[in-house]
């Protein structure tokens, strides 16, 4: 079966047609069907998501973001566990040279628990911490 973490930052994208990454997510999102890969995300990929959709745009909106990603038959949730949390909280500390969010390490480690290496996401930080951007050469930038 072939998976692809995605980030908060995709799915804003795919949501938001104003977002300056819209097309490109929608180009993704449109080979990631024809792929077949699945799309992975934790339980806090979730709730950034709804938030920022909260706050931009409202809680009908933020609910009907949240019931579409909870009944989406491509995106799988993985709850994160205790000592998930503690591997991303390690990572965080151990890396004062970047800014990456303790969000990102959460997604970080349960990439490395599942062996993937491939994201999709407009957050450069996936890059930087070794991971290969899914899709590399697709059109859709405005």
């Amino acid at each position: 079966m072939k998976r692809v973490f995605v980030d908060t930052s995709a799915l804003v994208a795919l949501f938001d047609r104003k977002d300056r990454n819209h097309l490109r997510a929608k180009a993704l999102l449109e080979k990631i069907r024809t792929d077949r890969t699945h799309m992975i995300i934790t339980d806090c990929i979730l709730a950034e998501c709804v938030t920022i959709v909260l706050s931009a745009a409202g809680h009908h909106a933020a609910v009907a973001v949240g019931e579409l990603i909870l009944g989406s038959k491509i995106i799988q949730i993985t709850w994160l566990d205790e000592s998930t949390k503690r591997r991303a909280w390690d990572f965080f500390k151990k890396r004062s040279d970047k800014t990456f969010s303790f969000t990102d390490c959460t997604s970080f480690a349960v990439m490395k628990e599942l062996g993937m290496a491939k994201y999709f996401s407009f957050n450069s930080d996936f890059k930087k911490a070794g991971f290969m951007e899914y899709g590399t050469g697709i059109k859709g930038r405005q």
